[in-house]
């Protein structure tokens, strides 16, 4: 008996870590250039993606 499929929202993911970064530590994106933002949530995307294909789930 395999396990049931499990789906991950990369989006949400990256979502959120982009509040939490928003919420604790703010003074960073007055340090990085405004394009670091959209970096920064596109490394988080493809890391859970991977992570994703990795483990089995689907992203």
């Amino acid at each position: 008996m395999s396990k049931p499929a499990i789906k991950i929202d990369a989006d949400m993911v990256a979502y959120n870590v982009m509040e939490h970064i928003d919420t604790h530590f703010p003074a960073i994106w007055s340090a990085c250039p405004v394009s670091a933002r959209a970096s920064i949530r596109n490394a988080v995307v493809k890391a859970v993606v991977a992570e994703a294909s990795r483990s089995g789930a689907s992203a």
